[in-house]
């Protein structure tokens, strides 16, 4: 029961006013990037890309005889830069979480803490203990100390990785 009411404790504040920013702010800090600075580098390389591109297309236009061995040269290059910056653009794609998937972890995250007491409190037995898996990474028990050791998850939601560590005398 004292796992239970700590777990409970650590998510209590998330349920206060202003509780659903400093969820959405654990969750982007959990993911490791901020959507924005995804963004960022997207517009980035989108203009490399358009930059890129306007330069081939001039090197086309003004294509002689007398410089077309430069202009082929350098439309290799250009044509491998091109294909460096939508590599990264795809993987840039690929990477970000969009603002809609942090909402709905957020939405998730706030109705299993708002369910949480009732569920540790009234639950069945199997109940309890996903609701415990959710919040609770790992338990080092020491028994030689007699102390206890909790990894707590920052958010208690899906696999994110951050958490807190609590150390409990028994």
């Amino acid at each position: 029961m004292a796992q239970e009411a700590r777990c409970h404790r650590r998510y209590r504040p998330l349920l206060d006013k202003g509780g659903r920013t400093k969820l959405a702010q654990a969750v982007k800090a959990q993911i490791g990037s901020e959507t924005e600075e995804f963004g960022t580098a997207q517009k980035r390389a989108q203009r490399e890309l358009n930059k890129i591109k306007k330069t081939i297309n001039n090197l086309l236009d003004n294509i002689t005889s007398a410089n077309r061995e430069f202009v082929d040269q350098r439309l290799g290059e250009l044509k491998q830069q091109k294909q460096q910056v939508e590599t990264r653009l795809e993987e840039s794609d690929r990477l970000a979480v969009s603002q809609a998937e942090i909402e709905s972890i957020v939405a998730d995250g706030m109705e299993s803490i708002s369910s949480l007491e009732f569920t540790l409190r009234e639950g069945l037995a199997q109940e309890k203990l996903v609701a415990l898996r959710r919040c609770i990474e790992k338990i080092d028990i020491n028994k030689p100390t007699g102390t206890v050791k909790l990894k707590v998850r920052s958010v208690p939601v899906g696999n994110l990785e951050g958490t807190e560590e609590r150390q409990v005398s028994l």
